[in-house]
């Protein structure tokens, strides 16, 4: 299957969701009906993407599912996300308040949470699926 993945994706940078199999899987389906356009990460050493950067998405078994590409990128605290940011990242019940739980649990779980920890914020678009 993974002989689908178009030529011009082979060498482009993966990005798999969740902490399990199954969160990988479900979250890639909330990106292939629309639900989730959005995702957030610590600020790194390993740089900034950009609006117009490309990722291939992979399931719980490192397959590739779709090619999306951010639309927008910005820097803000934990504590300065907002609903709307909350809502497009499509999980749970899209709230403010489960994002807010359910990030600071995964940032707890890597030593990593401050609530003025800074965030990568990303909307994305998919464009194109394998």
């Amino acid at each position: 299957m993974a002989d689908a993945i178009p030529k011009k994706y082979e060498n482009t940078e993966r990005w798999a969701f969740g902490n399990t199999e199954q969160q990988a899987d479900d979250v890639v389906k909330l990106i292939l009906n629309g639900t989730k356009t959005a995702t957030c990460s610590n600020l790194d050493g390993e740089g900034i993407p950009l609006a117009g950067d490309v990722f291939v998405v992979v399931d719980g078994k490192n397959v590739p599912i779709c090619a999306v590409e951010l639309t927008t990128v910005e820097m803000k605290t934990y504590d300065q996300v907002d609903e709307a940011h909350a809502y497009a990242e499509g999980e749970g019940d899209r709230s403010l308040a489960y994002w807010r739980k359910e990030l600071q649990s995964f940032f707890e779980e890597y030593d990593l949470f401050s609530p003025d920890m800074t965030l990568v914020l990303m909307n994305f678009k998919v464009i194109e699926t394998f």
